[in-house]
C-alpha cells in the first residue's frame, strides 16, 4: 500500500511548494500535487519544484489539476475549444511526466444545468477518453477518473458504463470518500463498479450540518472505516491511500501528522 498526502490539504493558505517541505518534515513520502493555477503548468516551476521533492526525498505518486481549468472543455463539441484545452491538458501530462507522478486525478466535464436532467452520451465520451487516455500513457501516466458529486461521474455506475465503451486501456478510478457521500451514496458502493481499475483513494471523513455534508479529518466524522477496510481487503486493494482534507478541518499540522500515522497503521493490512 502506498500512503500519502496531497499538498491540497493546505490551500489556500500554503503554496504547493512550501506544503511538499510541510509533508516531508511529517515524514511522508509520497504527495499528491494539486496544481492550482496556470502558472504551476509551467516547466520551470515544475523542475524547481521537482528538484525540492528529490531533496527531501519524497515521490510524487499522483497529479490534480485545478478541473475547470480546462478539463470540461476537453469534451467540447466545438474544436477549437476541445483542441485549447488539449494543449493545457498536455501540458499538464508533461508536468505530471517531469515530476515522476504515476496518475493523473481527473474530473472532467461538470453538470452545471442542476435543472435539467444529465443524459450522458456514453459512445462519444468514451471516444474522448480514448483519446485522453492514450495519450496520457504516453507519457507513463494513467488516466485516473475522480467520482465528484457536481461532475458527471457522481455515480457508480458510470465507471462501469464507460469501462465497457473505452478501447483504451489506461482508464482508471480515483475514489473521494467526501464526493461519494455528498453524491448519496456510501463510498463502498463505488468499488464493485471499478473493475479492479482502482488506483488511488482520497481519504477523508464527513459529517451531516445544517449544511449539508460537510468534510472532516478521518474518523472524526460519521464513515464507517471498519466497513470500508474490509472492503478494500476483499478486492485486494494494493494502491494508494492519499490524505486529501480541507485547511478548515484542522487546527494544526500536528494534528493533520498523527491522523495520517493513524491512517497508515489502520489501513496497513
Amino acid at each position: 500500500m502506498v500512503f500519502g498526502m496531497s499538498t491540497a490539504c493546505f490551500y489556500p493558505n500554503i503554496y504547493i511548494e512550501q506544503a511538499i517541505d510541510i509533508i516531508a518534515d511529517m515524514r511522508v513520502k509520497n504527495v499528491e500535487v494539486f496544481f492550482n493555477c496556470m502558472s504551476e503548468y509551467n516547466m520551470t516551476f515544475v523542475k524547481e519544484l521537482k528538484k525540492r521533492i528529490d531533496d527531501r526525498g519524497i515521490s510524487a505518486y499522483s497529479i490534480h489539476a485545478l478541473s475547470l481549468q480546462f478539463e470540461p472543455q476537453l469534451f467540447s463539441r466545438y474544436p477549437r475549444a476541445r483542441e485549447e484545452a488539449f494543449d493545457i491538458y498536455k501540458q499538464v501530462l508533461e508536468a505530471g511526466a517531469e515530476l515522476g507522478a504515476g496518475v493523473y486525478v481527473f474530473h472532467g466535464p461538470s453538470h452545471v444545468k442542476r435543472a435539467k436532467k444529465m443524459i450522458l452520451d456514453y459512445p462519444y465520451i468514451a471516444e474522448r477518453t480514448d483519446c485522453l487516455a492514450d495519450t496520457a500513457k504516453g507519457y507513463g501516466i494513467k488516466l485516473a477518473w475522480e467520482n465528484v458529486h457536481w461532475c458527471w461521474y457522481s455515480k457508480p455506475d458510470f465507471a462501469n458504463e464507460l469501462l465497457d465503451r473505452v478501447n483504451t486501456d489506461n482508464l482508471y478510478f480515483t475514489l473521494d470518500i467526501k464526493q461519494a457521500a455528498q453524491s448519496g451514496f456510501d463510498p463502498v458502493d463505488f468499488l464493485g463498479h471499478t473493475k479492479g481499475r482502482l488506483v488511488n483513494i482520497h481519504l477523508c471523513d464527513y459529517t451531516h450540518s445544517e449544511n449539508g455534508i460537510t468534510p472532516a479529518l478521518p474518523f472524526d466524522g460519521i464513515m464507517d472505516f471498519d466497513a470500508f477496510r474490509k472492503a478494500l481487503k476483499e478486492i485486494e486493494y494494493d494502491y494508494a491511500m492519499i490524505l486529501e482534507v480541507y485547511s478548515s478541518n484542522y487546527t494544526s499540522h500536528t494534528q493533520l501528522q498523527d491522523n495520517f500515522t493513524h491512517i497508515e497503521s489502520y489501513f496497513s493490512y
